[in-house]
């Protein structure tokens, strides 16, 4: 009962935390605050105290495998947003998730491959992401704008740890980091600021996605022989020390003859 409060709380307060990141300084940093662990890293340690750390460690596993197939919807998104609607754009990257995540599944790569593919597909979508244009100006939201992205994040939350202990620890990790705040977010800001914003959402999750790979590696890596409390300390803290190479100013470019 503490941990099903813990996730009616927990989950709101961090969906409130994103959205109003992203409304104060725009979709690239509310992005990137959303790519951090801040859903699939409660998720990770629920398994582990309701199911035990070598549950927990191998859902570690199937989580980056997940990862891969969430990095490629947004992929997809993009791709069919530039040609169609929104609700279409939602409906191709749900169908792309989907077959991504069973083929990785069936293939079953190793851990090494599977880093070096999240690796690859984060920095190609966030390449693809970068687009021209000055950030689009905040505008007002409806009422039950934030609500809504509770709901819809505390729901999926729910979902993946109930269902856990019936699929088992790989199923449970490639489910664990389907982007509850994420998706919402991209999708809400796409429907009130354009296309663009939205882009630039997708390219803030995918420098926060550079923390997400760190912390299910960690915790795949070392939750087994070192326990809870000091994988998940090192596996948060390998996921913050991605974060401040992307808060360091450009160098100036320097001119010939100057």
């Amino acid at each position: 009962m503490t941990l099903f409060l813990v996730k009616l709380t927990l989950t709101p307060l961090l969906m409130a935390l994103v959205s109003w990141a992203s409304r104060r300084w725009g979709g690239a940093i509310g992005g990137l605050v959303a790519g951090l662990p801040l859903t699939s890293g409660p998720i990770s340690i629920y398994l582990a105290l309701e199911q035990g750390d070598r549950f927990a460690a191998r859902a570690a596993v199937g989580s980056l495998t997940g990862l891969c197939a969430v990095t490629l919807s947004y992929l997809v998104y993009g791709l069919a947003r530039s040609r169609g609607s929104i609700g279409a754009a939602v409906a191709a990257a749900l169908l792309g998730f989907g077959a991504s995540m069973a083929a990785l599944r069936a293939l079953a790569p190793p851990l090494a491959a599977i880093l070096l593919l999240n690796i690859a597909l984060i920095v190609a979508v966030f390449l693809a992401a970068r687009g021209p244009g000055a950030p689009a100006q905040p505008v007002p939201t409806p009422a039950w704008d934030l609500p809504a992205r509770i709901v819809a994040s505390t729901v999926m939350v729910l979902l993946v740890t109930l269902v856990a202990p019936a699929i088992g620890p790989e199923f449970s990790g490639l489910l664990a980091p389907i982007p509850v705040i994420a998706w919402p977010l991209i999708v809400f800001v796409d429907s009130q600021q354009g296309a663009g914003e939205a882009a630039r959402v997708v390219g803030g999750l995918m420098r926060g996605a550079f923390g997400l790979v760190a912390f299910y590696a960690i915790v795949a890596l070392l939750l087994p022989g070192w326990g809870a409390p000091w994988a998940y300390a090192l596996a948060f803290l390998g996921a913050l020390a991605t974060l401040p190479p992307w808060f360091l100013p450009a160098r100036p470019t320097l001119r010939r003859g100057a």
